[in-house]
């Protein structure tokens, strides 16, 4: 994939090693890229709302984002479309009022599946987070076929995940979920109701003190899972995101996206093709963004 890896990480997975995540936070390479949209909290989109939690790409590359107020509360989904073929600061503009959904909760992730069973476009959204907020229940909301919001629904899982992605690539094509909380990997088939059929695959996932689980990514071959800030993170910390295979293994570790002292808050990821993209909710008032994930 675009610049996510080092070269040395390039060769290792070119003869399947597994390259170890770095020791130590200091060794963090900076990954946080230009800015792609700013979201000031005056923003219809936002309608009200002021704390960025999940984001995912969707059909034709728009942009789906949940917005809440304090501790999820009065949870909104905005979509954005993408005006032209260059990822530029200009690429998405609001694309209409946002969707008032109660049932999104938290909205800590969202997911995007092109088919959902079979019924077109869906996105799925993690109700609960990794502690706070816990919850066993995803948000399944329908889309058109040119991507406008539907009609949602809810489906129960058999344990309390805070972050999934879809990859309609993985498994040779045939697509598959993965989902997690702490130090836990789901994985699941595209086909059958999400209630059941998840399989464990690993327990015991590098992970970073004192961070919290928020939304994960995944592609033909890997996860990225990201890793927020929290009151215990020292100034000089970061956001972490930690590239992993669909066994759960270490691929890459310690990805640092700036935390400017506490102020931003890295909530998701997400990728259209080989251009990834985090989200940033800011927690100073300031205008939360989107930017480049980039080496």
């Amino acid at each position: 994939m675009k610049k996510l890896s080092s070269v040395a990480s390039v060769l290792a997975l070119s003869i399947g090693v597994a390259v170890a995540p770095a020791a130590a936070a200091s060794a963090a390479t900076d990954r946080s890229g230009a800015e792609r949209l700013n979201i000031p909290n005056s923003s219809a989109c936002k309608a009200g709302r002021t704390v960025m939690q999940g984001m995912v790409a969707g059909p034709g590359g728009q942009l789906y984002i949940v917005f809440t107020k304090a501790a999820g509360a009065e949870p909104v989904l905005s979509r954005w479309s993408r005006d032209g073929s260059t990822w530029d600061g200009a690429s998405w503009t609001c694309a209409g009022a946002p969707v008032s959904m109660p049932t999104l909760e938290h909205g800590n992730d969202l997911a995007y599946n092109p088919d959902y069973l079979g019924q077109g476009p869906a996105l799925i959204a993690t109700q609960g987070s990794q502690s706070s907020f816990l919850s066993d229940d995803v948000t399944i909301v329908h889309l058109s076929s040119s991507g406008a919001i539907g009609a949602a629904e809810e489906v129960d899982l058999p344990m309390n995940i805070s972050g999934l992605c879809y990859s309609a690539t993985a498994a040779d094509g045939a697509g598959k979920y993965a989902a997690r909380r702490l130090g836990s990997l789901w994985t699941h088939s595209s086909s059958g109701s999400l209630s059941s059929g998840w399989t464990l695959a690993d327990s015991s996932l590098t992970s970073h003190d004192n961070r919290s689980d928020q939304g994960i990514d995944c592609s033909a071959n890997y996860i990225w899972n990201t890793k927020s800030i929290n009151d215990s993170t020292p100034e000089t910390g970061w956001n972490w995101v930690y590239q992993y295979n669909w066994s759960g293994g270490d691929v890459e570790g310690d990805i640092g996206i700036p935390s400017n002292s506490l102020v931003d808050e890295i909530e998701d990821i997400t990728h259209v093709g080989s251009d990834f993209f985090v989200g940033i909710n800011r927690n100073d008032g300031l205008a939360d963004t989107v930017k480049v994930f980039t080496e």
